[in-house]
């Protein structure tokens, strides 16, 4: 795709870089991006690591609750909160001028990736040595351990959020195109699905891949400084809230009905009547059907190389392992523009055209987009298993297949059982990369969702957002279930 950019008719030839410093509109883009990704990521992580200090250090009520209230917006496709403020604030006004703009589209990406710092906030609190903490409150109170020891250590996490959140909102398309607000990602998007321009297409798309380039630099500054090291504490000194227990419940709860719940609650009402579901499960069963089956190539698949990633990173089984992870991070980091104009550019041949006119190279799109989140999971997971096992097995002869199929893989069974849901929701929610590779006749339920959007009922739309959302969290209840049956 890079080397695409630089031939031309005559041989090499920057004109198309030329072109772009000379195209105001895509310039005015860029500068768009960068401070709507800056505003955002700077907010997210802000507001994401307090949330993640209360829900995973405190002793509020129903924090979990919370947590699965406030993690839903990053589940669900982009697009389906920002119908959702359309629907609750409309176009008209002053609120609704302000939701198809610049406010607007920062609003909503905020709220759709707040979860990343929450959670890995939360993650990080529980690898804080509470003997640390313990020491620390014999000398001050809990607010000089959490300014002085706490968040300190779980610096990585603030860092990583910014990073992530950042990238993500960078490379969003779907949302600014809702919301009518000229983006870099969409500009990329627009220049190769309406004007049929794959230089120009392509070329918009660099800063992107240079962003990403970035990201992934400062990433690896962070695992050489070992930053990033991975225990098991199990015990979290909980701080208790006392008399501001009332306070912070309401403010937190204010939070979630404000980002969350307005929105969402509004196309659930919209969706009630019955004879315009109706129509919309009927219209939404062969798209919904695709949806599935290729979600659950994906995931299965990204379950499986996320494993074998993760056991050949983690054990460095050769020279170049250090490379192999910087891959993976890079290509999850990459908008899901560059890749699916990347995958069209390389596949669109007489050779491979049994896979560009397929589905096959949906599929494709998941492994390369996807892989770096199975393999991060499952590598956690093979960090903390003692090398002392493999050793015994090695021992007594056992092959590689076998320490893997009689030891590691059972020992990880939950976690790649999690992977797998946490691939099925990133690939079923995944528009971008379809909408530029999906086969005439292959579209899935958000292809069909983005097109009814256009100029379909309010009503018939709120209602295929509805079976969306059931269809990306039906992993996660079923899941629940079984782990509360399990326990029981």
């Amino acid at each position: 795709m890079i080397f695409d950019t630089f031939i031309g008719e005559d041989g090499f030839t920057i004109s198309s870089y030329e072109k772009f410093f000379q195209t105001s509109n895509l310039i005015t883009s860029f500068k768009n991006s960068f401070i709507v990704s800056s505003l955002v990521a700077s907010f997210a992580t802000f507001f994401g690591v307090i949330l993640g200090i209360i829900l995973g250090k405190t002793e509020i009520y129903f924090k979990k609750f919370f947590i699965s209230i406030l993690v839903i917006p990053l589940l669900i496709p982009p697009y389906i909160l920002a119908f959702g403020w359309f629907q609750l604030l409309g176009r008209d006004g002053f609120l609704g001028e302000l939701l198809f703009g610049f406010w607007g589209v920062s609003f909503v990406l905020f709220s759709i990736y707040l979860p990343i710092p929450i959670l890995l906030t939360i993650f990080f609190l529980s690898q804080v040595n509470p003997s640390l903490e313990d020491a620390g409150r014999l000398v001050t109170s809990w607010r000089g351990v959490l300014k002085n020891i706490t968040i300190p250590l779980i610096s990585p996490a603030i860092i990583l959020s910014f990073m992530l959140v950042f990238i993500l909102s960078f490379g969003e398309v779907s949302v600014a195109n809702f919301l009518r607000y000229d983006l870099i990602s969409l500009e990329s998007f627009v220049q190769f699905s309406a004007f049929y321009d794959f230089k120009m297409a392509t070329v918009a798309a660099m800063p992107l891949v240079l962003i990403a380039f970035l990201i992934l630099l400062i990433e690896q500054f962070f695992i050489k400084k070992n930053i990033f090291r991975f225990n098991s504490y199990h015990e979290i000194k909980y701080i208790s809230l006392n008399k501001y227990q009332n306070r912070t419940l309401f403010l937190v709860s204010l939070f979630a009905i404000i980002i969350v719940i307005m929105p969402l609650s509004t196309i659930f009402i919209k969706s009630l009547d019955l004879e315009s579901f109706l129509i919309a499960l009927n219209k939404a069963s062969s798209p919904l059907l695709r949806t599935f089956i290729y979600a659950s190539i994906g995931a299965t698949l990204l379950m499986i190389f996320g494993f074998l990633n993760g056991y050949i990173i983690e054990n460095r089984l050769f020279k170049w392992w250090r490379l192999w992870d910087s891959s993976i991070i890079f290509l999850f980091a990459l908008p899901s523009t560059v890749i699916g104009i990347s995958l069209i550019l390389f596949y669109n041949t007489t050779y491979t055209n049994f896979i560009y006119t397929t589905p096959i190279i949906i599929i494709f799109g998941y492994l390369v987009k996807y892989i770096a989140l199975t393999t991060k999971i499952i590598q956690t997971k093979l960090s903390q298993i003692p090398h002392s096992l493999s050793e015994s097995a090695q021992m007594v002869g056992a092959k590689w297949y076998q320490i893997l199929y009689f030891i590691l893989i059972p020992i990880s069974k939950k976690i790649l059982i999690i992977s797998w849901i946490i691939g099925f929701i990133f690939c079923i929610r995944e528009n971008t990369i379809i909408m530029l590779l999906y086969p005439p006749g292959s579209d899935t339920l958000p292809i069909y969702i983005i097109t009814q959007m256009a100029n379909g009922k309010p009503e018939i739309v709120s209602a295929l957002c509805v079976i969306m959302i059931i269809a990306t969290l039906f992993p996660i209840m079923i899941f629940g279930l079984y782990n509360t049956n399990v326990k029981k």
